[in-house]
């Protein structure tokens, strides 16, 4: 078969369509081969790197380098520009849908370029219908991922002696009799038994990924009795499958406030102009160097060594220490912060207007149910623009502990990234509200109610879960939800990023953007809704809806539902988002914690019980 360009956003390549996942085209399903395999002619990385993300890697506590995936453009006569990212053809394995007959690699003996069909010419299928691709593979928790060995589950209960020897591979039916019952078939000793699409088989010694070279079916196949390393059988749309893993860090000053196109932010950019006056042995040859750079970027010489001097003193960061870990506390300081003279073309632009918010609490035609509302809200941000940068760190499978790096071998200097723009509404409440709402006996006993299941289900973020943590989120989504009913915004553009400590610094922050691969992501009409009187609305009403559902009262008076039943008084009726909205799998949930329970003694933490 001809060789398909499948079109994938970049953010998507990061995310759910990344190294390792299996995605579907227009002929078939493919599978993404890894970052060793993004590679130009000379084989060299084919991306570009990402500039002034020294911060970044510091919070997420990396030494590789981010690269941009390279990006390939179709012409009109199919040919392409650029370097595209290789993906094997995976599953293997086809079906007859008349006859039920499986085929692997069927479309290398069809040089016709059609799609394949079935070659059987006997009674049982004479139509030669076009195959269709099997959707099931065999994960492993390490990470790897293989065909199923249909051989070895068509003979596993073999009674015959000339069924448990059959060596024949290809005479195997797949055929489904009746609802979700499936019989697994070999025509050639009559062995069958029933495929529940589920089953767990032994690993044997064998590790791989479909587009590398080690042959992990056949060390399956020869997998010895009662080998404890198993496998699992799943349907490639299984969320089990595949699983990112990829952090989001904003950029923020020092980073967001360099002065894009100035001398010292390109040389700062090119290393390879660095190293060219670096390796000029002698001064003549290194005033030459400079005197060429001087004509490309069209400056003066004395520019040149402004720069290199600025780049010495450490530009951008000047020796700001950068501590692993303080990714949200860096940020959050970042939103609170005043700057002068912003410039449009940074990287964070903000205006806080927690003075004119404050104000309208103490204008006379504020109700008194309104000035709780803005006594509960301690800083309102605009945010006019923003920049994030989004790394790929690898993906698991089966909810294991091993993490795969997008190289597979983890010997890579880089990591794939990406650029996303955009804009958004910050907010952070009164800590010293917040203080005593969080301790009264009646908040502390509805959320120990919620911690042994947030044990038992091995989750280790938020750490530790508060009630702060409930109240933020919970308020986080009904907003979201507030704005796409308000603002225009579909929820599923919109994304959440909760600011919440109690020690050392306490942090209690709502971040509410949309980000995308573009700079057109920054167009106002999400950071208009931060005006202080409209956004007063758009708090009011989303308080007021929590404090109903349509699946009330069976939703208030939930002990758990959702995913491990991490969920309280939150349904799809009332708080849920979609899933790209939400940094926690929709779940960590309670209206509970918004609108109080005046009847068990709970309060609401903006007095509106």
């Amino acid at each position: 078969m001809a060789d398909e360009l499948i079109p994938i956003r970049l953010s998507h390549l990061l995310g759910h369509s990344g190294v390792g996942a299996i995605v579907r085209g227009a002929n078939g399903l493919v599978i993404v081969q890894d970052t060793r395999k993004w590679t130009d002619r000379q084989g060299r990385p084919a991306g570009k790197p990402i500039p002034y993300v020294e911060r970044v890697r510091a919070a997420l506590g990396i030494e590789e380098q981010l690269r941009e995936p390279p990006v390939a453009k179709e012409r009109e006569n199919g040919q392409t520009d650029g370097v595209c990212i290789p993906a094997t053809r995976f599953p293997s394995w086809m079906r007859c849908p008349g006859c039920g007959r499986l085929y692997r690699w069927p479309w290398r003996q069809d040089q016709t370029g059609q799609a394949p069909r079935c070659r059987r010419n006997d009674k049982a299928c004479n139509k030669h219908p076009v195959l269709e691709q099997l959707t099931w593979v065999l994960a492993h928790p390490d990470g790897y991922l293989a065909d199923v060995p249909w051989h070895v589950l068509a003979h596993q209960e073999a009674r015959r002696p000339s069924q448990r020897e059959c060596k024949v591979r290809d005479r195997l039916c797949l055929i489904e009799r009746g609802y979700e019952e499936r019989i697994l078939r070999c025509d050639a000793c009559g062995a069958e038994t029933r495929f529940r699409g589920e089953e767990r088989i032994g690993f044997g010694q064998g590790r791989m990924l479909p587009w590398t070279k080690d042959d992990l079916v056949s060390s399956a196949e020869a997998g010895e009795e009662g080998n404890q390393d198993l496998a699992q059988v799943l349907a490639i749309h299984d969320t089990r499958v595949y699983s990112p893993k990829a952090e989001t860090v904003l950029v923020i000053p020092p980073e967001s406030r360099v002065r894009k196109g100035t001398v010292v932010d390109l040389l700062y950019r090119n290393s390879d102009d660095r190293r060219a006056i670096d390796e000029a042995r002698t001064p003549l040859r290194k005033k030459s160097v400079k005197k060429e750079l001087a004509g490309k970027y069209r400056c003066k010489v004395r520019d040149i060594d402004d720069a290199l001097a600025d780049l010495a003193r450490g530009y951008p960061l000047y020796g700001e220490n950068l501590t692993p870990g303080q990714l949200r506390e860096s940020e959050f300081n970042a939103f609170l912060e005043v700057l002068p003279d912003q410039r449009e073309d940074e990287d964070l632009v903000t205006r806080n207007q927690s003075d004119e918010w404050r104000d309208l609490g103490r204008e006379g035609a504020s109700s008194p149910k309104e000035r709780k509302l803005i006594d509960g809200v301690r800083h309102l941000v605009r945010v006019d623009r923003l920049k994030a940068v989004k790394v790929f760190k690898g993906f698991t499978r089966l909810g294991g502990d091993e993490m795969l790096p997008p190289d597979i071998v983890g010997e890579s200097d880089w990591l794939p990234a990406v650029e996303l723009y955009g804009e958004g509404i910050f907010i952070a409440l009164d800590e010293e509200r917040l203080k005593q709402w969080e301790q009264m006996p009646a908040v502390v006993s509805r959320l120990n109610r919620l911690l042994p299941r947030y044990a038992q289900s091995g989750r280790d973020e938020p750490n530790p879960l508060t009630p702060r943590f409930m109240l933020l989120h919970t308020l986080s989504h009904l907003l979201m939800r507030q704005i796409e009913s308000e603002g225009g915004y579909p929820a599923a553009s919109l994304i959440e990023r909760i600011y919440c400590a109690n020690a050392p610094e306490p942090m209690a922050g709502i971040l509410i953007h949309v980000a995308v691969p573009d700079i057109a992501g920054s167009l106002g009409g999400l950071a208009e809704l931060s005006e202080p009187r409209r956004f007063l609305g758009i708090l009011a009403q989303a308080l007021e809806h929590s404090r109903w559902c349509s699946l009330d009262p069976v939703c208030s008076e939930h002990e758990g539902q959702g995913p491990g039943l991490l969920n309280r008084a939150a349904c799809h009726a009332c708080a849920l988002v979609p899933d790209p909205a939400c940094e926690y799998g929709n779940t960590l949930l309670d209206r509970g914690f918004i609108k109080g329970d005046a009847a068990a003694g709970l309060p609401s933490f903006f007095g509106m019980d």
